[in-house]
């Protein structure tokens, strides 16, 4: 596929909820562990906004051309029962060896790239400062171009240097997107990491590296697929927008490998056909959207649902927001609804901070939460000792 130089065309799908039926290895009723959330002060003042900077040329925008929505869609069409492990789309029973890793529970690395592209200074080092106090931040970048002592320079005013890992990626460059193209995060039933990785159109592939770094095991399929259009609770409710490539992509396949129990798919309403634009879990079944043509179907899947407001701007969404312990980072546009959204989220006791998103949103290239990965904390054998070639 060429790289990237225009924003994705809007393609309108209609939508539908189905359940997956599976039974769960975790316990004889499928029922998971409920991690606590922390008790945390009360809201902080939005951050100033600058206005807009002008777009990177060598950047790869977030979305997709018509031309690449359409090779998406003819590669999905046609990708065989090999990458589901045989699993048909009408099979009722997939078996379910994971469960989603939800933003909610517990942070252990807060992954970024090194690019500071569209004015996203000022929300990385956010996001960086309110990292856990035992957290790491990852940060990666290609081999060649930024040095380790750049970036530790760019964070050590919000966190230690020894709280952060400069690692090695290959085509980093391409991988500003962390939600999309870093692998999604889930966990087997001895609690243990497990990376699921899709095709990603804009060649971005760090799967075999990130799982070596990790010491996770890999679970792969050929589907086109970004991890911004994937949200789920730790019990397996996970929800996305039926769009584009991937209306293509059968339920099994979240079933087998990204452990969801039920897939609520949800039609395109506006943006860019992620679901981490408009909808995100805040608990196990607290979610907010910033659109009510969603309220009715999640509802009546057993969900709260609190509305946030809608700024202005076409892209501009306060629902693309990052939660990490009790803290979550909110984009924020120099609007009147800035402090309405930082509201609603202190009122399901968050602690709030707001990050200029205007550059990244306005253009139709995500939010904070799209520009970044969260992992669980749990053992990274090569990442917390000296990984060689791979740390610079």
């Amino acid at each position: 596929m060429k790289t990237l130089r225009t924003i994705t065309a809007i393609v309108i799908s209609l939508a539908f909820a189905v359940s997956v039926k599976a039974a769960s290895p975790f316990d004889g009723s499928g029922a998971f562990e409920a991690p606590g959330l922390m008790e945390v002060p009360a809201v902080t003042e939005a951050s100033a906004v600058a206005e807009p900077a002008l777009i990177s040329a060598d950047v790869p925008a977030h979305g997709y051309n018509p031309g690449q929505l359409s090779e998406m869609r003819r590669h999905n069409s046609s990708v065989d029962a090999s990458a589901n492990k045989g699993v048909s789309f009408d099979d009722e029973r997939v078996e379910i060896k994971y469960r989603p890793y939800a933003d909610y529970e517990k942070t252990g690395y807060l992954i970024m790239s090194s690019d500071f592209n569209f004015d996203s200074r000022q929300a990385k080092l956010l996001m960086a400062s309110k990292l856990p106090a035992d957290g790491t931040l990852v940060i990666f970048t290609d081999t060649y171009g930024t040095s380790k002592e750049e970036v530790l320079r760019a964070y050590e005013s919000v966190i230690p240097r020894k709280r952060i890992k400069v690692i090695t990626l290959p085509n980093a460059s391409r991988g500003f997107w962390a939600r999309d193209g870093i692998p999604v995060p889930a966990m087997d039933a001895g609690n243990n990491l497990v990376v699921v990785d899709a095709a990603y159109g804009h060649r971005f592939e760090p799967d075999a590296e990130i799982a070596r770094l990790f010491g996770a095991r890999i679970e792969k399929h050929d589907y086109y697929f970004e991890g911004g259009n994937f949200m789920a609770n730790h019990t397996g409710t996970c929800i996305m927008v039926n769009a584009h490539a991937h209306v293509r992509i059968p339920d099994s396949v979240f079933a087998g490998q990204y452990g969801c129990r039920e897939m609520i798919r949800l039609p395109l309403v506006d943006g860019i056909g992620h679901i981490d634009e408009h909808v995100r879990f805040v608990s196990e079944k607290v979610v907010v959207t910033d659109l009510p043509q969603y309220k009715d179907t999640l509802e009546g899947k057993g969900l709260t649902v609190h509305m946030l407001p809608k700024p202005s701007g076409p892209y501009e969404t306060y629902v693309n927001s990052l939660l990490m312990d009790g803290k979550i980072i909110v984009p924020v546009f120099g609007r009147d609804t800035d402090e309405q959204a930082l509201a609603v989220y202190r009122s399901l006791g968050l602690e709030a901070f707001g990050a200029n998103s205007r550059s990244l949103s306005n253009q139709g290239q995500g939010s904070v939460h799209c520009i970044t990965m969260t992992y669980p904390k749990v053992p990274a054998r090569e990442l917390m000792k000296a990984l060689g070639a791979t740390e610079l």
